[in-house]
């Protein structure tokens, strides 16, 4: 039979005082571990919805430049373009063929079809972050005048929503412009020139880099 030593006392398990302080700093470290997670997926998220958009305006620059300004519709010669169209509201974003099928030159209802539309992923929104006060990705002294500054003509396929015009050289009809993208911590912007040259740049916290 074994018995305690002289003057002490068995020790098995832990004290109170222990597993208060062992709770703590499981709580401590789910909390950091769930934050830094979290943060990591809505910046790894606005990254992505960033490099989407950029691809996808090249991709319909491109297809704007292979189709020419001209083509065939039912054995007439008619003017063509290719349209993004951007849907703040929704999140999203579409691109368009436009075709002059009545040859008067305007765009119009029903002379224009959707190619594909897509949204932005969970938690990115057009947008920018309190505190921005210099316009991407130039670093001019002044703040973004919108979500995304490019024009919104009121005819079709755009009716009244900011879009790009691409002619058969993939210049932009619409003229300079810029879409930012949040996702509540953290701004990308896009900027597009005439020309066609498109730049992504982040916001630092002091300027755009």
């Amino acid at each position: 039979m074994e018995t305690a030593p002289e003057g002490g006392h068995n020790s098995c398990g832990f004290t109170l005082l222990e597993l208060l302080m062992v709770m703590a700093l499981i709580g401590i470290m789910t909390c950091a571990a769930t934050w830094g997670g979290s943060h990591f997926v809505r910046s790894w998220q606005l990254k992505r919805a960033g490099h989407q958009l950029l691809e996808d305006l090249k991709v319909v620059q491109g297809r704007a430049e292979r189709s020419a300004s001209m083509s065939m519709s039912n054995g007439t010669l008619v003017m063509q373009r290719t349209f993004l169209v951007f849907d703040p509201d929704a999140q999203s974003y579409a691109a368009y063929s436009w075709q002059d099928r009545n040859g008067d030159g305007a765009t119009e209802a029903g002379e224009a079809d959707r190619l594909w539309q897509k949204s932005l992923p969970p938690g990115v929104s057009f947008g920018w972050v309190p505190g921005i006060d210099r316009r991407a990705c130039s670093n001019a002294n002044s703040p973004p005048g919108s979500a995304i500054s490019f024009s919104s003509p009121v005819y079709a396929p755009c009716d009244d929503r900011p879009c790009l015009k691409f002619d058969q050289h993939g210049f932009s009809v619409m003229g300079p412009g810029a879409v930012y993208l949040r996702d509540g911590e953290q701004t990308l912007a896009i900027t597009g020139t005439r020309p066609g040259h498109f730049t992504m740049c982040a916001w630092n916290g002091e300027r755009w880099q």
